[in-house]
């Protein structure tokens, strides 16, 4: 047990004495949730607008609605849309009367895929009761396009629903009808709760210093100390690599401790925000988020040997894990490699169990993958490890 101590209080010093390290590991989670805070905190759905291109026929100049054409019928409810309290949603674009709507519509994608439109409805020329096909065309990977679809693919199926009972095709007491009803979310207190950006980044940013402990802190010391042969002196003595291991990872749980109550003291004191990090199902889903990222720093170390590829190797595994994670930004619409490494990312569910169990935001996975995936990782980390790690692989080469 003594043993265990004197590594513990040995790292302790080496942190208090290095201010750099100070810096980094305690101040620099408490900069960077500010930062982020003050610049997302002002954004709201409040401020949200969809800018949809609605492509013409050529054709739809001579129609009005009053002849059933598709063109017609769309034309009459977007200026509906645009006369309502609703338009603060939306912004039409439409050609102009000299463009041809091919021209229109070309101009219009490269607009979608840069980004500037959310959507492109392409209107098909006709009338009923001949069968038409609006196409959409939305942005792949924006979440924003995808709910603008949602919404337009809402107004279509309504407006086919008037079209229906206005030919005779259905009455309307043979439709199902809906209520909506509000729920009033409340806090604790009684207070009314909404959505605060701040509480979204709170376990993003605890879970991001648990990665940095577990793969970089971990990682760089056992390196530096192994690669200059400390290791292989101090198990020379009666010092066991099991004590020493005790020793650094209870360095690793108190600077972890120390830094979750530092991030929970200054959100609350600085935005004023109240989180039950306290609670037990929480502090134990928080030790397992701390032992995955502990085992995988320990495979970094069982599969890099080099203390000079080390640091390569961490900064390559921990920033993309960190921001292709949803740690401090939503990326549930990344589609591709990008989408292929949300899905396998650990960081990804354990932010997703973590949000959820305060909750601040539901989790848009399950919570048996919050468990299962984070759990596989750990336990592929844990078996290359005991394959692999060695304390002194200086002497193995």
């Amino acid at each position: 047990m003594l043993a265990i101590k004197n590594i513990f209080l040995k790292h302790l010093r080496k942190q208090l004495r290095d201010r750099y390290s100070i810096f980094w590991n305690l101040a620099f989670p408490l900069v960077l949730l500010t930062i982020l805070a003050l610049i997302f905190g002002g954004q709201t759905g409040q401020d949200i607008s969809f800018d949809i291109s609605i492509v013409m026929p050529e054709t739809s100049q001579e129609i009005s609605a009053s002849d059933f054409a598709y063109a017609g019928i769309i034309d009459e409810v977007i200026n509906n849309i645009e006369g309502s309290e609703d338009s603060r949603w939306f912004q039409f674009y439409q050609q102009k009367s000299d463009q041809s709507a091919e021209e229109f519509f070309s101009q219009e994608k490269n607009l979608l895929e840069a980004g500037d439109r959310h959507l492109i409805l392409k209107i098909p020329e006709g009338s009923l009761p001949d069968p038409g096909l609006i196409a959409i065309y939305r942005r792949p990977g924006s979440q924003l396009s995808n709910i603008a679809a949602d919404v337009m693919t809402g107004i279509i199926s309504e407006i086919n629903r008037e079209i229906n009972i206005a030919e005779g095709n259905v009455s309307r007491d043979q439709l199902l009808t809906t209520t909506s009803r509000q729920i009033d979310i409340t806090a604790a207190n009684g207070a009314e709760r909404s959505f605060s950006v701040t509480e979204y980044l709170v376990p993003g940013i605890i879970l991001f210093t648990f990665l940095i402990s577990g793969v970089e802190i971990l990682v760089g010391r056992i390196s530096s100390m192994r690669s200059r042969g400390i290791l292989k002196r101090y198990f020379a003595t009666p010092l066991k690599p099991i004590q020493y291991f005790a020793g650094i990872l209870s360095f690793i749980i108190v600077l972890s401790a120390v830094q979750v109550l530092l991030i929970y003291s200054w959100s609350s004191f600085i935005f004023d925000i109240s989180l039950n990090i306290f609670n037990l199902n929480f502090i134990l889903y928080m030790i397992f988020a701390l032992i995955v990222s502990v085992s995988l720093g320990f495979m970094v170390l069982s599969l890099v040997k080099s203390r000079e590829s080390v640091g390569v190797v961490t900064n390559a595994l921990t920033y993309p894990m960190a921001f292709l994670s949803g740690i401090f930004f939503e990326v549930s619409g990344l589609t591709g490699i990008l989408g292929l490494i949300v899905a396998l990312n650990p960081m990804t569910y354990l932010v997703n169990g973590m949000r959820d169990m305060l909750g601040i935001y539901p989790s848009p996975t399950s919570e048996l993958l919050n468990l299962a995936v984070p759990l596989i990782w750990m336990a592929g980390s844990i078996a290359i490890s005991l394959m692999k790690f060695s304390w002194n692989p200086g002497s193995e080469s």
